[in-house]
């Protein structure tokens, strides 16, 4: 079935927060690239950074606090954001695209969020939102989620609906080249047909 409705995951999809974090934190990294993402570390960013950080090692609570509105607010665009929401357009239209996004418990990370969605999403994406870590919740045959995280996609499937994973370091795609992937992905998509 061809998506009627996409749901688009914001962070490692839309913008580079998980590299953008690991600099902000310290670890000497660019966060225009993931080339120094440490691959072993899968979706770990507190033993990423832990292995990369010259001199500091995190808790999870003392990353994740380290972590404010600012850097949620100042991630930088992926590369693929505008080719990505340009595509999601033209295949569904404005009205059918929604953002979702996971948060941590910070509200801090809701702020920086709503921040990033109002200065890198034009005006009319900016009350297209859901907030919430069930991302399978939302899951349905004509619904399509875009996300980096294998966890995600998995359960979003199992509960129905379809899903494209976002090659990154962190999950099982690594390696895959991120554009020609999603430029398959919509091609199979506009002939009814979804293989990864």
């Amino acid at each position: 079935m061809r998506p009627q409705r996409i749901l688009l995951d914001l962070d490692g999809v839309c913008n580079r927060s998980p590299m953008s974090f690991l600099k902000y934190v310290g670890c000497p990294v660019d966060d225009y690239s993931y080339r120094d993402y440490p691959v072993g570390c899968g979706w770990d960013l507190v033993e990423a950074a832990n292995r990369l950080h010259p001199s500091r090692k995190f808790s999870v609570g003392e990353f994740w606090d380290t972590i404010d509105r600012r850097a949620w607010a100042t991630a930088p665009e992926s590369a693929e954001f505008k080719w990505l929401l340009g595509h999601c357009e033209a295949l569904v239209g404005r009205k059918s695209i929604c953002i979702l996004t996971s948060p941590t418990i910070d509200p801090d990370c809701l702020a920086g969020k709503l921040e990033w969605i109002h200065s890198h999403f034009p005006k009319w994406m900016h009350r297209q939102f859901l907030i919430g870590p069930r991302k399978h919740f939302c899951a349905r045959p004509d619904a399509l989620l875009i996300d980096d995280a294998d966890h995600n996609v998995a359960a979003f499937r199992e509960h129905g609906g379809q899903a494209i994973l976002v090659p990154r370091p962190w999950n099982s795609l690594i390696g895959t080249d991120t554009f020609q992937h999603l430029a398959e992905q919509f091609d199979a998509l506009s002939r009814r047909e979804l293989t990864v």
